[in-house]
């Protein structure tokens, strides 16, 4: 084997030896990574750590008699690998009261004979050495590794050694991610850190070689999924900034389908200091700037009543008895699937749940021809038709911008005629890295990968860690979920018991009588300026609004007004203050978090579903979407859930009484 290969093989190894007792991480390696500074730092699952570095050497006897005599002609001396190594370990170890990290040098061709000891020392420090066998394999290289005595490390200071060795892995916080009085003393005090499956998640096919250069494999598309609050959305920025760092000359593509995500996703960006060479946006910022829309687009309502007007001037009996909002939300399930011809009539709705019959399907597809017969003579366009009219158009300016990489957060949210436009958009050999969630799929899209025309077998990867949530508002959602879709079919993503158990326990949500619109932004303006009076930093509180009585602009308004100038601001707004509460309407809350969440607007969910014009199935429908959708929201909260609800079905679903007075008393303060 020659030394590239060798060495590459070795990096690799130490990325898979979590099923044999040992987490690497790794750091990402090039030619400008400074003397002596590990490449990797290895712990076991009984808390012993190494510092790792890889040699090319072949023979310690030959690189040793070219350093004495002064010829090693650019290569690099073991002994040189091994003084470097401990120097950096002495650099960086003042100030630290723990045990260090035992020191580890891998040099996969070095036959073994040539040290029989396995240990190197300089001056009093001793270096394990694995050798050519011991680097044949995992089960080799743990085996060899683990025998070897080595102190036993706190949490803490294994995470400041894994910060400073793969600085690549340290989480730059937007915002607190706990408030001090929740958070223990000792976890303050560890660096925040990708854990190591998400460092392996954010670095799936980024290898490289001896010289720097990626080492690309045959897969193209890679698949990240989880539970809720798992770090799907930190895993995509990371790689991102990996990308950047690393290959500058790529060109990356951050793509999801809301705002306020995009907005927080170039808040971390920039932390990491990637934000300028990363382009993020959303689906649809990313498509005006090759294909605008020919037209100003319909809003929902107008949609609606285009579909009143059509269906009351053209006799339509197959389908009478659904309402114009089924309507209208079914033309957008055909643009989305690109299927406005002749094939809707036979195609299989999977995720639409209402069957139709063959004249039912004419019937509805008549209507969205002259509704794209409108949109076209009226110079007006439409979200959901505009994709596809621009996959239907011939020479649009994908050519102009195509990426090597393009990573879709939320990807569950995308239909499938936006994956096909992505698709178009790559480079030859570019890749697909797509996070989602498929359960929270309540835009109706609920299909397989294989539907929307990417295989993932063996190519996706779980998170099953939560980390955003306590244990009190994962189980409170649960209980809501469960409450509300008893015999849902459709599995529900929560963590497995023993990952539960890990959860702090946390406060019990707080459920609150909801009343009129105004009363809910003036109980909500009390608890904000109540939050502000006891010290909590606004940038912990998020608040969600559910529905269509409810506007985020109308929030921020309503408290700016009351509170001041900047003390709400949009999530979606990139230029939001740092020290504000955001604001963000439900249906944009999938990938954000924040440590207090108020949720508004449910009681206008709630008279949608019991509107008396819904057909049983219609009506099954959107209490299932809904609840998905609740569900997601319920799950932003990091620590303090309040919800203001006075309906009796919701109230029932969530199972808890109302708490009397100020929601909060004061139990934020910093």
């Amino acid at each position: 084997m020659n030394t590239t290969a060798a060495l590459v093989k070795c990096r690799h190894l130490l990325g898979r030896l979590g099923s044999h007792g040992i987490e690497g991480s790794r750091a990402t390696r090039t030619s400008e990574r400074a003397d002596g500074t590990p490449e990797a730092v290895l712990v076991s699952s009984d808390g012993r750590a190494w510092l790792a570095v890889i040699w090319g050497g072949r023979s310690l006897e030959a690189t040793l008699g070219l350093e004495m005599a002064g010829d090693l002609n650019g290569a690099e001396s073991f002994n040189a690998v091994a003084k470097g190594l401990v120097a950096w370990r002495e650099t960086h170890r003042s100030g630290l009261s723990e045990s260090a990290p035992e020191l580890l040098i891998l040099a996969p061709l070095l036959d073994e004979a040539e040290l029989p000891s396995s240990v190197w020392s300089v001056g009093g420090d001793m270096i394990v050495v694995l050798g050519r066998q011991a680097c044949k394999g995992g089960e080799s290289f743990a085996a060899t590794l683990l025998s070897r005595l080595a102190p036993v490390l706190p949490q803490t200071a294994i995470a400041h050694w894994r910060a400073l060795a793969v600085p690549e892995v340290c989480i730059q916080p937007v915002r607190p991610k706990r408030s001090p009085l929740v958070r223990e003393t000792a976890a303050l005090a560890a660096p925040m850190l990708l854990d190591y499956k998400q460092e392996r998640c954010a670095r799936l096919d980024l290898e490289f070689d001896d010289e720097g250069k990626q080492v690309v494999r045959d897969l193209n598309v890679r698949l990240v999924t989880g539970v809720a609050g798992c770090g799907k959305t930190l895993v995509l920025v990371h790689r991102a900034a990996l990308l950047a760092t690393h290959f500058p000359a790529a060109r990356v593509l951050i793509v999801s389908h809301n705002r306020p995500l995009i907005a927080d996703m170039r808040r971390r960006l920039d932390r990491l200091g990637a934000g300028g060479r990363i382009q993020c946006l959303t689906f649809c910022q990313w498509l005006s700037r090759l294909a605008p829309a020919e037209g100003e687009m319909m809003s929902t309502r107008e949609v609606r009543q285009w579909v009143e007007r059509e269906r009351q001037r053209h006799t339509m009996p197959a389908t009478v008895k659904f309402t114009d909002e089924w309507i209208a939300d079914e033309m957008s399930w055909i643009f989305d699937h690109a299927l406005a011809d002749e094939s809707y009539l036979s195609v299989e709705r999977k995720g639409r749940g209402t069957p139709l019959s063959k004249n039912q399907r004419r019937e509805i597809l008549d209507l969205l021809l002259r509704y794209r017969a409108f949109l076209s003579a009226t110079r007006r366009a439409d979200w959901a038709e505009w994709p596809l009219a621009v996959k239907e158009r011939r020479g649009w300016a994908v050519d102009r911008e195509r990426f090597d990489h393009i990573l879709i957060d939320e990807a569950q949210f995308f239909a499938p005629v936006w994956l096909d436009l992505l698709r178009r958009a790559l480079k030859p050999g570019g890749h697909f890295f797509l996070c989602a969630d498929p359960t929270q799929g309540f835009l109706r899209r609920r299909l397989s990968w294989s539907d929307m025309g990417l295989e993932m077998r063996n190519r996706s990867s779980r998170l099953e860690r939560p980390y955003r949530s306590t244990r009190a508002i994962l189980e409170f959602a649960r209980g809501f979920y469960q409450r509300r879709l008893p015999e849902d079919d459709e599995p529900l993503n929560l963590p497995a018991p023993e990952w539960m158990e890990a959860l702090e326990p946390g406060l019990t949500p707080i459920i609150q009588a909801a009343g009129p619109k105004q009363d809910q932004l003036a109980r909500l303006v009390e608890e904000i300026r109540s939050l502000r009076e006891n010290g909590s930093p606004l940038e912990n509180v998020m608040i969600l609004v559910a529905g269509r009585e409810f506007s985020e602009r109308t929030v921020m308004e309503t408290l700016n007004k009351k509170l001041g100038a900047n003390t709400v601001s949009l999530i979606k707004d990139a230029a939001a203050p740092d020290n504000s509460a955001g604001v963000a309407h439900l249906m944009a809350s999938t990938g954000l978090e924040r440590p207090i969440v108020f949720l508004l607007g449910l009681d206008d969910l709630a008279a949608e579903e019991s509107n008396p014009r819904l057909e049983a199935e219609e009506r099954s429908e959107k209490i299932r979407d809904n609840t998905r959708q609740i569900y997601v929201g319920l799950t932003r909260a990091m620590e303090r859930l309040v919800i203001y609800t006075s309906s009796p079905a919701m109230r029932s679903a969530m199972g808890v009484a109302d708490a009397p007075g100020s929601c909060l008393q004061g139990e934020f303060v910093s």
